[in-house]
């Protein structure tokens, strides 16, 4: 009953689903890594959501690991207290609300993690990485990439916004950090 490793190969790529939820989309070739994207999803929704975008770009870039986490399940206020996949606590939409993120810190250290464990153990440089979310994997994406102690290639934000903005300060040296921040013309 331990964790499940479920690996599909293509050509170009290898993906492989752990039992926590997370999702690597590999080169076929580990020799050939130059580059890792970490894509995280929106609210209730988990890697899985993704992972067909991945293999998709996997097949375009084949340099570059994708790695695809889920966040844990936890109960979010906004949704009546239901419990679904979060990257943190939404307590409201407005600006107020938006102060409080329970969760946020070890979210963000989860991602920061996975960045260290690319730098660390495979020698992938941290501005060959970039941070891509959706939603509130898109602000989880802004609010850590902007706070780490080494600048990325780049931020990829769709749909999101800035959470916790109280608790969030811009480290030294990253405030040219590439960010393609987008919305679509009916998001709020």
């Amino acid at each position: 009953n331990g964790p499940q490793l479920i690996i599909l190969s293509t050509m170009a790529s290898t993906t492989t689903r752990q039992g926590d939820g997370t999702i690597t989309v590999t080169p076929s070739n580990p020799s050939l890594q130059s580059a890792t994207i970490i894509i995280c999803h929106g609210l209730g929704d988990s890697s899985e959501g993704f992972s067909d975008v991945a293999e998709h770009l996997a097949s375009q870039m084949p340099h570059v690991k994708f790695i695809l986490p889920t966040a844990p399940t936890q109960k979010v206020t906004m949704n009546m207290g239901m419990a679904m996949p979060s990257w943190y606590d939404i307590v409201g939409l407005d600006k107020r609300s938006n102060e409080f993120c329970k969760g946020i810190e070890e979210s963000q250290q989860r991602i920061e993690q996975l960045l260290k464990d690319e730098h660390d153990n495979l020698g992938v440089p941290y501005d060959r990485m970039v941070l891509a979310g959706f939603s509130q994997g898109g602000a989880l994406s802004l609010y850590t990439g902007m706070q780490l102690p080494s600048k990325l290639a780049g931020i990829v934000i769709m749909s999101g916004y800035l959470p916790h903005e109280s608790g969030f300060n811009i480290a030294n040296g990253l405030h040219d950090t590439p960010i393609w921040h987008g919305h679509g013309a009916a998001d709020p």
